[in-house]
């Protein structure tokens, strides 16, 4: 069994969003932590809404590759378009950080709230919400 830990992230009906990304996640898999949701200012000019952000931990017995695209698929299936990015609107961003315990991103500490969520997650034991 795998062990994925990734971001969730939404600027555009974001409480919404994020549930249903969730609810969608875990159609799939066995959610079994998740962090706060934490609310960010925009990081840049071409983002006009707060951020929230939240990291959840997942078992998977899927390959790494066939979970980035099913999270792909969930982003489109909410509405994330290059065009909503480049406007600054992002319905969902889904991003994995971490697989059975490697990163996968080699800037997750570059950003606070990032590591604040990860953090929060991270080195728990692996129980079931269930």
């Amino acid at each position: 069994m795998n062990e994925g830990i990734i971001m969730l992230g939404s600027n555009l009906n974001p409480e919404e969003n994020i549930t249903r990304a969730k609810e969608k996640i875990n159609d799939q898999y066995e959610i079994i932590d998740e962090s706060t949701v934490l609310i960010t200012l925009p990081r840049n000019k071409k983002y006009k809404n707060h951020f929230y952000n939240q990291a959840i931990k997942i078992l998977s017995d899927e390959y790494f590759e066939d979970s980035v695209r099913f999270f792909k698929q969930i982003e489109q299936e909410l509405g994330r378009t290059p065009e909503g990015k480049s406007n600054g609107l992002i319905p969902i961003d889904i991003d994995f950080v971490f697989w059975n315990e490697t990163a996968m991103r080699d800037d997750y500490e570059k950003w606070d709230f990032v590591k604040i969520c990860i953090d929060q997650i991270k080195d728990k034991p692996s129980t079931s919400l269930l």
